[in-house]
């Protein structure tokens, strides 16, 4: 399952800990609870509800042996009024509906449906229900509590209403004494006190283990970041950029132009022999920055080429696009004034650029599009650096000498 950005670890972290007695997320973490879980969760409803509709009307062989003066209006609720009703239900579930309704079906429409009609067999069989119809009230709450593991904010209130109503049908349809009253509901009640608290207890591991889960998630998330950033400047590194490139020459052929843009710091290795190797660490870094700045949004990827040498990839961004953003590029790096110790006084870090394109209908590969940026970069560094090259788009000059060399 993917995660949406900015799904916060610590925000796990801080739900792991707490474990809230209420069984109820921060806002945004039961959003994504539903999210993940929402769909398995109707899966794992219908599958059950099903079986639940069979052993229900299995109960039809008790009935023909216990009364079979009622048979037939017992086979008639079963199979021609709950069944039906206990179907259309179901075919809700299929839609995958919010979780209030999703919950609200099973517990109030399952629950109370089965509930009205041992209710209804009751009264027929007046003045001598058989005891097997209260005493099948407590499979309705086991089937709620424990097979279907209804949410617990909504069986708790649930299952209270079905206690009220087990005490009333034993006052209204059974000569049972208050003594033998009394005692059949604290049987009916401590069976509803035990599924409740294993219904309590099911959903909080059942959240638990989802945060454990999610946790693991974003940390995996979180290292294969990592594992696609150089350690140094940030960008990705040249796992992401063999990634992004293979991406890329998907649209290679079609009508979608890709540009790469190759570019050097001018006289690195000056800067570094003169300042240092943590004052040149300092600087890439910077540099690293102001091009990352000066990216477009997500299609736009820049990344560590090697030393002090940067590639940038740009989505469906023709040729003129693309020397335009490499001279905004170059012109914000100037524009920085990052001191260059190595060079005249006054002088700053300035880099050369080469620019390539992957034009409409080439069958070429990006390494090719890469080995045209690299002829572009080091004619800019022999036209005498801090530039861009090609300097302008030309059908009959720099353009054609781009496509001659593996651009198309």
């Amino acid at each position: 399952m993917s995660l949406p950005e900015g799904t916060d670890l610590e925000a796990v972290e801080e739900a792991i800990v707490s474990r809230h007695w209420l069984l109820r997320f921060s806002p945004k973490l039961e959003t994504l609870f539903e999210q993940d879980t929402g769909k398995q969760r109707c899966r794992e409803l219908i599958i059950r509800a099903y079986i639940g509709i069979i052993i229900y009307d299995l109960f039809a062989i008790a009935d023909w042996w216990a009364t079979p003066e009622l048979f037939s209006t017992a086979l008639w609720v079963r199979l021609i009024f709950f069944t039906p009703l206990a179907l259309v239900l179901i075919t809700i579930l299929y839609t995958s509906p919010p979780v209030f309704l999703r919950e609200s079906l099973m517990c109030i429409g399952g629950g109370a449906l089965a509930t009205v009609t041992i209710l209804y067999l009751m009264a027929m069989s007046v003045p001598a229900p058989q005891a097997t119809l209260h005493q099948s009230m407590i499979l309705v709450v086991l089937f709620l509590t424990v097979v279907q593991r209804i949410r617990f904010l909504y069986l708790a209130p649930t299952c209270l209403a079905f206690l009220a109503v087990h005490a009333f049908s034993l006052e209204r349809y059974y000569g049972y004494s208050i003594g033998q009253q009394v005692a059949i509901n604290m049987v009916f009640g401590g069976a509803v006190i035990f599924a409740l608290i294993a219904s309590y207890s099911m959903e909080r591991d059942l959240r638990l283990h989802y945060l454990l889960s999610l946790r693991g998630r974003i940390q995996n998330r979180e290292l294969d970041m990592i594992s696609r950033r150089d350690a140094l400047t940030g960008l990705g590194n040249r796992r992401s950029l063999e990634e992004t490139l293979e991406f890329c020459e998907q649209s290679i052929g079609s009508s979608d132009e890709f540009s790469i843009v190759l570019l050097d710091i001018d006289h690195f290795k000056m800067f570094n022999d003169t300042a240092g190797h943590q004052a040149g660490d300092i600087c890439l870094k910077r540099v690293a920055g102001i091009i990352q700045a000066e990216l477009r949004g997500q299609a736009d990827h820049a990344f560590r080429f090697g030393g002090e040498e940067f590639i940038v990839v740009l989505q469906k961004t023709a040729l003129a696009r693309a020397i335009t953003i490499a001279e905004r590029m170059r012109q914000a790096l100037e524009s920085a004034a990052i001191p260059h110790p190595a060079l005249a006084p006054g002088s700053v870090v300035t880099a050369s650029f080469g620019v390539a394109c992957a034009q409409p209908g080439c069958d070429v590969h990006a390494t090719d599009i890469i080995a045209s940026a690299d002829a572009a970069l080091y004619a800019a560094k022999r036209n005498g650096r801090n530039q861009v090259w090609p300097r302008f788009v030309s059908v009959d000059g720099d353009l054609g000498s781009l496509r001659s060399s593996g651009t198309c």
